[in-house]
């Protein structure tokens, strides 16, 4: 067999080519995300009125170590049943409860912070964990322990993240701290590094550090003494092509600037009843009243939101507006006894479409055959996973609120009527689409529905054009306040093009039709002329419960695939899916890819735990992680980068001439199987 040598711009380019290919990374981007807890609906059955990390997916949770922290009760649920709206002084109670985990170099590396915890959460020279606490639905690290004075993480790495540094360079890690490696001995015996730590461009510690050890810093802050702040592990201190490197890994940074909490202090219509060191107790210190169709404000971005509806309603949600990456997870499988969730519907999943107004929900997901994960089989048989999405009928408001119809909308059996009062939504894939005429096997996204609010109203002047999203404009082309019935001229038109023109008369439907996805006459726009009026320099026309959807139409068929998942039934009034032909491998520490942005994330350990999530970004989205370690970024996997690492295995010659690769097959040379062997690691076949 004819041996040949790959370059590292060789590979790196085919890596990259590979990686080209791969699938993108499916998170759903958004301008904000509102994550919700189990719904209260006030029905025999349905009235929770308890949240923790578990149904409440706004609060923090460790999959890997299944920590959770924070509960929300309503401690007495008879108030509020039956429809009254009050929850009266003291019956709102909110406790977290400080959580110890496993510093990462302790649990990877044996090695022990000083002034960390012990196992129990007492302050030790042989720290092994620190303490968490999930505050308000955020993050916290307890300092030394203490529950009453938390800071947000800035920074830990996982088990397999690593930093590598040449001389010179700082590394820029968040919150103002900063790390520069002032000099590397790649010669010494042991090998060493001279890192430098500032915060806010201010030095506080510098130390010579060898292989294998532990750099720490620490600092009296919020009244305590000597509280561990950073801490990092020196993994490898090695020469490279033209400058010696230092590789971290196990970093663990948190913020300097302290939130104390003391009995008495009040957040929102919270207040704190008990500070304890490793707990904190907090209750409404005034009544609550849950009026229809509010948002009600408990404490930071812990909010109700209540439906506008006569029945109570309401569920806890927390939003997100920073840019950055949000997990929105389903209830929690567990492997024991009581938590072994296999069915999500929007009820436990937060991303699944809700209408809370309505209580309508459309997706469930059930794992069918739910005997053979319990005892730790990680493995979904083949038709076991099943997800099933159910058209709903939901009124078109101008029909609920002005009683008026439009033509071949749907009734409210989902029937097509001249005298239409529904459509139908069909929640899919966690996004919400309405069903063309009805007919859930094909889809288009909604683009806009007014609400019954002042702002949800559009004055438009002569001339005017209204963007109305997806390509839809809408222009007054003319009015006339003084004819009698008062009228607008109204030019619709989608990408440019002009569709339609019509003179609305003021208290009537402008309703537009069309053939789409193989049907006819299909309601794509809806608008209301509320009134036409004469302004102080022109006449207007206000238009209220504007609808309108995409004409983008996705069909559904039995047979079509969708990640894992085969359409088994494709329906008129619903859509079935199943692992047909491809049995699901839960493996530890892994992310399973269902379909579209649906995903299972599997904990790091031995008793089976997972979710179902979906991540959505604010703002741009970070780059895709290639699907194996590159800390220098050339596009080589460090298992086999000469410039980055000299491996175990690492393969020379007969003259001493470093191959590329390291052998990859264990057969004691560099060969074309091990180039296979390579390029199927890098598209994670292996």
């Amino acid at each position: 067999m004819d041996k040949k040598i790959i370059t590292t711009t060789a590979i790196a380019g085919i890596l990259l080519l590979l990686l080209a290919v791969l699938p993108a990374s499916a998170a759903i981007q958004a301008n904000s995300v509102e994550i919700r807890g189990t719904v209260y609906n006030d029905a025999v059955g349905e009235r929770t009125t308890y949240w923790d990390a578990n149904n409440f997916a706004g609060f923090w949770y460790d999959l890997k170590n299944n920590l959770k922290s924070e509960e929300l009760n309503i401690t007495d649920a008879g108030v509020i049943a039956g429809g009254d709206r009050t929850i009266d002084e003291g019956d709102l109670a909110y406790t977290t409860t400080r959580k110890l985990k496993k510093y990462k170099v302790n649990s990877m590396e044996g090695k022990f912070v000083t002034d960390g915890l012990d196992h129990t959460g007492v302050v030790t020279d042989y720290g092994t964990h620190y303490a968490v606490v999930g505050w308000q639905a955020e993050k916290y690290i307890a300092l030394k322990g203490d529950a009453r004075k938390i800071v947000k993480q800035v920074l830990e790495q996982g088990s397999t993240d690593k930093k590598t540094m040449t001389i010179g360079e700082t590394w820029d890690i968040g919150d103002g701290w900063t790390l520069m490696a002032q000099s590397i001995d790649a010669k010494a015996s042991p090998r060493q590094a001279w890192l430098v730590l500032s915060k806010d461009g201010v030095k506080l510690e510098d130390e010579v550090v060898e292989n294998g050890n532990v750099f720490l810093y620490r600092k009296d802050i919020g009244g305590k003494s000597d509280v561990p702040l950073f801490v990092t592990y020196v993994d490898s201190v090695f020469a490279g092509a033209t400058s010696d490197m230092v590789q971290l890994k196990y970093t663990w940074a948190v913020s300097d600037d302290v939130l104390e909490i003391n009995c008495g202090d009040t957040f929102g219509v919270m207040e704190v009843t008990c500070a304890c060191m490793d707990y904190i107790t907090l209750e409404n210190n005034d009544s609550i009243t849950l009026d229809s169709d509010s948002t009600v404000d408990i404490m930071g971005e812990v909010k109700f939101k209540v439906a506008d509806s006569d029945t109570l309603r309401f569920y806890p949600m927390v939003t997100r507006t920073e840019p950055g990456t949000y997990e929105v997870r389903g209830t929690i499988y567990n492997d024991t006894a009581s938590e072994r969730t296999t069915y999500w519907d929007a009820s436990n999943f937060a991303s699944f479409w809700y209408d809370l107004k309505n209580n309508l929900k459309s997706e469930s997901l059930n794992i069918t055959d739910t005997g053979v994960m319990t005892g730790g089989d990680r493995t979904i048989g083949e038709g076991n996973l099943t997800y099933t999405t159910i058209r709903q009928l939901k009124r078109y408001k101008v029909n609920s609120e002005e009683s008026k119809f439009v033509k071949d909308g749907l009734d409210s059996t989902g029937s097509v009527t001249d005298y239409g009062t529904h459509y139908a939504v069909v929640g899919w894939q966690t996004e919400k689409y309405i069903a063309l005429k009805g007919d859930a096997k094909k889809l288009v996204k909604h683009v806009l529905e007014h609400g019954t609010s002042s702002a949800d109203r559009k004055t438009l002047t002569i001339g005017e054009t209204w963007d109305i999203g997806d390509g839809w404009t809408l222009m007054a082309q003319a009015i006339d306040a003084k004819a009698s019935p008062r009228l607008a001229w109204l030019v619709l038109s989608k990408d440019g093009v002009k569709l339609d023109d019509v003179v609305a008369v003021d208290g009537e439907v402008f309703t537009y039709s069309k053939d789409i996805g193989g049907k006819s006459d299909v309601p794509l726009f809806v608008t209301y002329v509320d009134s036409v009026f004469a302004g102080a320099t022109s006449d207007m026309v206000q238009l209220k419960y504007t609808w309108a959807v995409s004409t983008d139409v996705l069909e559904i068929n039995c047979g079509d695939t969708f990640g894992v998942m085969e359409v088994t039934c494709a329906c008129m009034d619903h859509i079935t899916l199943k692992n047909k032909d491809t049995p699901i491998t839960l493996d530890l520490d892994s992310t399973v890819d269902i379909m579209g942005s649906m995903k299972f994330k599997v904990a790091d350990s031995d008793t089976l735990r997972f979710y179902p999530f979906v991540e959505y970004v604010i703002g741009e989205e970070p780059e895709p992680k290639p699907p194996y370690t590159d800390t220098d970024g050339d596009g080589v996997p460090d298992s086999w980068d000469l410039d980055n690492s000299t491996p175990a295995g690492y393969w020379t010659d007969s003259r001493g001439r470093g191959r590329m690769f390291g052998d990859m097959n264990g057969d004691g040379k560099y060969s074309s199987v091990d180039a296979l062997i390579i390029l199927q690691y890098a598209v994670g076949k292996i």
